[in-house]
């Protein structure tokens, strides 16, 4: 039998797990709901001049793809002598192990947050009440530009990785690691900015550097060496945080 993975036994993993999963999808959906309950409060509580201009349907995806972001952390349980006992005693692989973690942060919790969203906003849509046709038919999919992949890229991944680095307090800890990463990011940034030349039209300017509109001469190869680290960064961070999540299991259950 394969000692990494073996479908039998993933299968049994994925059924020893079904409760835990079903309650996680459980509380998504209140959560979602929670939110949507707030941004019709926030709505009614300025007032139809303010929601038919500025409704809060428009960020309402936006919520729930940061909470999609952080659900590793705030849905697994922390790990206890207890638990954490159970957890590895489990008859399945480090991988299997793994593969369960990823499959239901990065496959069934955003396609069961979808389908709830397009159910609530058919619903809405369909209810004949003015406010709620009106906030079901702003209620769109959140569509991520290119200049917001890095960032949310760095947020998933952290605290996809904070769900296993740390035993205890997984939230609070994994948004202090994103908090020093963003101080650093911005840390070097102002470093760079300090050193820019006076005359920002013969030298190069910070804010030129990413998606940019240059004031200074660009050879089409430096061109395509920053195209390539704008559009590569994000999914070679997001995929080097998924590898890295395994080997910490791993390492974690030897």
């Amino acid at each position: 039998m394969n000692t990494t993975f073996n479908l039998k036994r993933f299968f049994l993993l994925e059924k020893y797990k079904k409760q835990e999963t079903g309650k996680h999808l459980l509380w998504s959906a209140g959560v979602v709901l929670g939110i949507c309950i707030l941004c019709m409060m926030y709505d009614i509580n300025k007032g139809m001049s303010y929601y038919t201009e500025h409704t809060q349907a428009y960020y309402f995806c936006r919520y729930i793809l940061w909470y999609i972001c952080i659900a590793p952390c705030l849905l697994e349980p922390s790990m206890t002598k207890h638990n954490s006992t159970l957890y590895l005693l489990l008859p399945a692989s480090a991988f299997e192990k793994y593969l369960h973690l990823w499959m239901k942060y990065i496959l069934i919790l955003p396609i069961f947050c979808i389908i709830l969203i397009l159910g609530m906003k058919g619903v809405l849509t369909l209810s004949g009440t003015g406010y709620l046709s009106h906030f079901g038919n702003h209620m769109e999919l959140y569509i991520i530009q290119k200049d917001q992949i890095l960032t949310y890229s760095l947020l998933q991944g952290t605290f996809f990785i904070g769900c296993i680095a740390f035993k205890q307090q997984k939230l609070i800890n994994s948004f202090v690691v994103l908090c020093s990463c963003l101080i650093a990011f911005f840390g070097i940034i102002l470093s760079i900015s300090l050193w820019e030349p006076a005359d920002n039209s013969h030298g190069y300017w910070i804010a030129n550097i990413s998606y940019p509109i240059y004031n200074f001469p660009m050879s089409s190869t430096g061109e395509a060496i920053i195209a390539f680290c704008n559009y590569a960064t994000p999914p070679l961070f997001i995929i080097g945080t998924w590898v890295s999540v395994y080997f910490l299991l791993k390492e974690k259950q030897l």
